[in-house]
C-alpha cells in the first residue's frame, strides 16, 4: 500500500497518543513517534503520581513506538517551555489574572516548535491525541468539536490557525474515550490502555500555584488586607496570588451569606470580596487574537451582522456549555488586532482576565483570544 504521508506523531506515554500512531499507521501512513522533553524530567517512581513529561513516560512513549514497529524521537524542548509557558504562566499570576498555561502549551509547543520540526525534517503531518476533528469544507480548513462531547477539547486548540490546520491529522476527533480509544489500546495489547489520565499542570504538580511562585523567586507572598465591596477591611489575606476570581472556600472571613472574590489588586495587595451578584458580568474583551477559521470569513460574518455583533456560541472555561452571544469588533480599523468584544445573552459569573474565550459556528471554532477587560454589557 502507498504511503499516505509522513507523519510525526507527538507521543506522550498515554494512551491517547499510542492509539492515535497505532490508527495512522493501519490508514497507511509512514509514521514516527516524537516525544517533548520539557520540564519534568523525574521518575514517576521518585516522586510518586505525576501527570506528564517524566522519564518514565518518555520511556513508555519508546516501548509503544518500539511495538508498533515505528521509530521515535525525544526532541529537546526545555527552553522553549520555560520561555513560552512557564515563564508566561508565572508573569500572568503575579498580574492577577488567570493564565491557561495547556492552552500556551499547545500553541507554543506542539503546534509550534514541534510542529516546524516536523516539517524542517520533511514530514507531512503531525498528529496528536487530541478529541477535536480537523475536516475541510468550502475551501478552507475547520476545527471542529470532538464527537464525544465529554471529551471534546476543542477549546485548547483554537491557536490552530489555517496554516497549521493544514498539517494536522487528529484521529481520534470521531471516537470515544472508553468505548472506543482504551478497547482498542486493550486489543492492541498497548502497555497504557489503563493508564490514567493526566491531570493539572505538569511543572506544578500539586495544583498550589501559589507556592510554585514562592519557590520560584525564593520568598513568600506578603500578607495583604481583605477588603468588601465597599472598600472596607474585612480580613488578612497570605498573599493575593492565593486566590482566584470566584472562589468561595478557604476565605478566612465568617459572614451571614456566602462571599466570594470579586477581585484582586496585585499591585495594592488586595483581595476583594463580594455576593455572587457581584461576579456576573455581560461581555468581555479579548486581545491577542487568533481566527482558526479564514479571517476574512469572520471579518464579513461580523460586517455583516452590524452593530449588534454575529451570533456565535462563545465558552470561557474548558468545560463550560455554550453560550449564546454575539462577537464584534472592538476596532474595525484594526481587524481582530485591536480587540475583539463578546456581548452574552445571559450574564456570566466570575469572567477573569487571562482567561481564555473561544467562539464557535455549530461544532467549528471561528476563533479565540485572551480576555483583558471585563463589563457590564451593552
Amino acid at each position: 500500500m502507498a504511503s499516505r504521508g509522513r507523519v510525526l506523531v507527538a507521543m506522550s506515554g498515554g494512551v491517547d497518543s499510542s492509539v492515535t500512531a497505532y490508527l495512522l499507521k493501519s490508514q497507511g501512513y509512514e509514521c514516527a513517534g516524537a516525544t517533548m522533553r520539557l520540564a519534568c524530567t523525574r521518575r514517576l517512581d521518585e516522586e510518586g503520581a505525576r501527570t506528564c513529561c517524566s522519564l518514565s513516560d518518555i520511556e513508555d512513549a519508546a516501548a509503544t513506538a518500539a511495538r508498533l514497529g515505528i521509530p521515535h524521537r525525544v526532541i529537546d524542548l526545555r527552553p522553549v517551555f520555560e520561555r513560552e509557558v512557564v515563564e508566561k504562566f508565572v508573569r500572568t499570576y503575579r498580574a492577577g489574572a488567570t493564565p491557561n498555561p495547556c492552552i500556551d502549551c499547545n500553541r507554543y509547543l506542539k503546534f509550534g516548535a514541534l510542529l516546524d520540526h516536523a516539517l524542517e525534517e520533511g514530514f507531512d503531518y503531525i498528529a496528536t491525541g487530541h478529541y477535536a476533528r480537523v475536516e475541510r469544507s468550502r475551501g478552507a480548513w475547520e476545527l471542529r468539536r470532538g464527537t464525544d462531547a465529554a471529551k471534546d477539547q476543542s477549546y485548547v486548540l483554537y491557536s490552530l490557525t489555517q496554516e497549521r490546520l493544514a498539517h494536522v491529522l487528529l484521529p481520534l476527533g470521531g471516537l470515544g474515550k472508553e468505548a472506543d480509544v482504551r478497547r482498542i489500546a486493550r486489543e492492541q495489547g498497548l502497555s497504557s490502555a489503563e493508564k490514567p489520565d493526566s491531570q493539572g499542570i505538569c511543572f506544578v504538580g500539586d495544583d498550589d500555584f501559589a507556592s510554585f511562585i514562592e519557590r520560584r523567586d525564593g520568598r513568600s507572598l506578603p500578607e495583604g488586607d481583605v477588603l468588601d465591596r465597599d472598600g472596607r477591611v474585612i480580613g488578612r489575606h497570605r498573599g493575593a496570588l492565593r486566590y482566584t476570581i470566584g472562589q468561595r472556600k478557604g476565605l478566612g472571613v465568617a459572614a451571614a451569606h456566602p462571599l466570594y472574590v470579586t477581585a484582586l489588586d496585585v499591585e495594592a495587595n488586595t483581595v476583594t470580596l463580594g455576593g455572587v451578584e457581584d461576579l456576573m458580568a455581560g461581555s468581555l474583551v479579548a486581545h491577542d487574537w487568533i481566527w482558526s477559521a479564514p479571517a476574512a470569513r469572520c471579518e464579513e460574518l461580523m460586517a455583516a451582522a452590524g452593530e449588534d455583533g454575529a451570533p456565535v456560541a462563545a465558552k470561557i472555561r474548558y468545560h463550560q456549555p455554550d453560550q449564546e452571544a454575539r462577537m464584534s469588533l472592538v476596532d474595525a480599523r484594526a481587524g481582530a488586532a485591536g480587540g475583539v468584544r463578546i456581548d452574552f445573552t445571559r450574564p456570566q459569573r466570575g469572567i477573569a482576565p487571562g482567561q481564555a474565550v473561544v467562539v464557535y459556528e455549530g461544532d467549528t471554532v471561528l476563533g479565540g483570544g485572551c480576555v483583558t477587560a471585563v463589563g457590564g454589557g451593552r
